[in-house]
This record gives C-alpha cells, sequence and structure tokens, in this order.
C-alpha cells in the first residue's frame, strides 16, 4: 500500500481564496475546488500558482489532459515555480510515461535541491521503470531533505519489500507508523513483511492495528486471514475472508482461500462453492481449477475431479 508523497503537503500561498481552493483539492474534494481556481484565474490570467494547483485538482478529479494543459501554461508563465514541475510529473506519471516524470521531477530539483517531495516521486517513477535501486537512492534523499517524512519511509519499506530485502523493510516501516501512526498503510505493509518471515503473530497485530483505522479494506482482511490460516486459526481464517467478501463481492483471492479453508476442514460443498466463483471472477487461474478438482475428489466425485485437473494442466501449461 503506497502512501501518496504529496498527500499532506498543502502548499500556503498567503492568497486567501488560493489557499481555500488548495485546502479543497489537497483534502479529497477537487470538484469543488475548480470553480475557486476558476474565479482566480479569471481575476489573474497571469497567476501561474492557480494554473498548476488547478491542474493538480483536474488530475485528483480523473482529467488528466486538462491537468497537463494546466501545468504547460503555468509553466510558461512562470518556469521556476519547482511546484508546477513535480504537480506535472506525477500527472504523466499517473499516465504511465515515466520518463517524462523524472525529467520534470529533475527538474523541480534542480530548482529546489532540498525539495523532499520531488525526490520521493521520482522515487515512485524509478520503480515504475523496474529500477528499484534509482528509487531507494531517492526516498534516502527524501528522508535526508526531511527526516520527518513518513511516507518516504514507508514508500521506501515498499520497495525494499519487492526487492526481498524483509528485515530492512521492517525497519523503515517501523519509522512511518512512528511519523504517522494514523496512516493504516504503514502497520499494513509491515504486517505484510512479517508475515513473508513468517512472523504470523506480528503480522497479525500490524493488521489488527491497520483495521482498528480502517476497517473497510477487504485486501486487509485477506492478508490476516492467510496469517491465521498460516497458523492452523482456519476458522478465524475463514470468517476474515467472509468479511473481505463482504467488503468486495469480487474478491477472487477472498473466494479462493476460503475455499482453501473449507476443503481443509473437509467442508468440500462449501469449497466447491466459493471455487465456482472464484472462477467466475478468475477464469484463467489453474490453482482454482485445481483446488476445486481436490474438492471434488474429496466428495468422491471423481469424474468433475478429473475435468478440472485437466483444466488447471491446460492453463497452467499454456
Amino acid at each position: 500500500m503506497l502512501t501518496n508523497p504529496m498527500n499532506s503537503n498543502i502548499p500556503y500561498n498567503g492568497d486567501l481564496p488560493l489557499d481555500q481552493a488548495n485546502r479543497l483539492a489537497w483534502r479529497g474534494n477537487p470538484r469543488e475546488a475548480l470553480p475557486l481556481y476558476d474565479a482566480i484565474i479569471a481575476e489573474d490570467p497571469s497567476n501561474a500558482r492557480a494554473f498548476a494547483f488547478r491542474g493538480l485538482a483536474h488530475r485528483r478529479a480523473g482529467d488528466c489532459s486538462r491537468a497537463l494543459a494546466d501545468c504547460d501554461h503555468a509553466l510558461r508563465l512562470d518556469p521556476t515555480f519547482a511546484m508546477g514541475h513535480v504537480i506535472r510529473g506525477s500527472t504523466h506519471r499517473e499516465l504511465g510515461d515515466f520518463a517524462r516524470a523524472i525529467a520534470d521531477y529533475s527538474a523541480a530539483i534542480a530548482l529546489e535541491p532540498d525539495y523532499a517531495a520531488a525526490y520521493a516521486n521520482r522515487a515512485l517513477s524509478h520503480e515504475g521503470l523496474g529500477d528499484f535501486e534509482s528509487a531507494l537512492a531517492d526516498y534516502t534523499r527524501a528522508i535526508a531533505a526531511n527526516p520527518d517524512y513518513g511516507a518516504a519511509y514507508n514508500n521506501r519499506g515498499l520497495a525494499l519489500a519487492v526487492m526481498g530485502r524483509y528485515e530492512e523493510a521492517i525497519a523503515d516501516y517501523d519509522a512511518a507508523v512512528r511519523l504517522d501512526p494514523d496512516d493504516p498503510s504503514g502497520y499494513y505493509n509491515r504486517g505484510l513483511a512479517r508475515a513473508a518471515l513468517e512472523e504470523y503473530e506480528g503480522a497479525i497485530d500490524d493488521y489488527d492495528a491497520a483495521l482498528a483505522l480502517d476497517d473497510t479494506d477487504a485486501a486487509l482482511y485477506v492478508n490476516r486471514g492467510a496469517a491465521y490460516d498460516a497458523l492452523g486459526e482456519t476458522w478465524q481464517a475463514i470468517q476474515d475472508y467472509s468479511q473481505a467478501i463482504v467488503l468486495d463481492q469480487e474478491s477472487a483471492e477472498a473466494l479462493y482461500n476460503r475455499g482453501l479453508c473449507y476443503s481443509e476442514l473437509g467442508e468440500y460443498p462449501q469449497a466447491v462453492q466459493d471455487f465456482n466463483a472464484a472462477i467466475r471472477l478468475a477464469p484463467k487461474d489453474p490453482d482454482a481449477y485445481r483446488a476445486r478438482g481436490d474438492a471434488y475428489a474429496g466428495m468422491g466425485d471423481i469424474g468433475r475431479a478429473a475435468v478440472d485437473f485437466e483444466k488447471a494442466e491446460g492453463l497452467a501449461g499454456g
């Protein structure tokens, strides 16, 4: 679970209308902010910051085309506005154009060498290109520029985890939850790292902490369920998978995992129902067919089991 490096950094400009619009845009109400930016720009068409911030609001409202147009205009008005480069870079990154995003973040850093968010966002773009070593270096620069930057610790931890460096990742997540104790992502990511190290009790503690902050995330219940299952607490795992399905009825992973639990308990008809639902959602998953075949075999239905095993073999080979 990534943390947006710009979420909490609401810029203050000493301009009341612009600051009001920015508070809306940064706090999840970009559509409400747009008319305020429009009014500011109508009154002062040379206001580069208003164009750039309106671009951010457009991006957060899902309109990257208008976001780029606004950012381009802002930077024509004031090419030295470092945050304008960061906002445009994040729009390029959202569109999957990581090279242009890196160029924009680099331009911001050239203007402001201690711009922590520019380093952190450039790191995300390096990750998009699969360059995790460069990402780690940029996260480290971001932390050097701002040692209290919880999002940078969290996201560096994710990069380390992708590289299999789980102990180092946990150290970064420790810093993230210390700095941002109300952000569930640090606890969740630390739980994933602990589970990867087979430290399931610690993982469950972290998932509990994350759920205490946000109990609407189906993935948290799926992963806590997997930890309970690894500890042999199958019924507790089933409860978590069931809650995940309540929250996300299209979670093939939750359905598949719950089916495996039912099979472990010898509850094969319930297992088959879950595997049926998982296969409807993920019809090319060989593991689901193989697991359903095992359930059919447990029920003594050798014919259906053979069909599923053959299907699983075909999917795995193709």
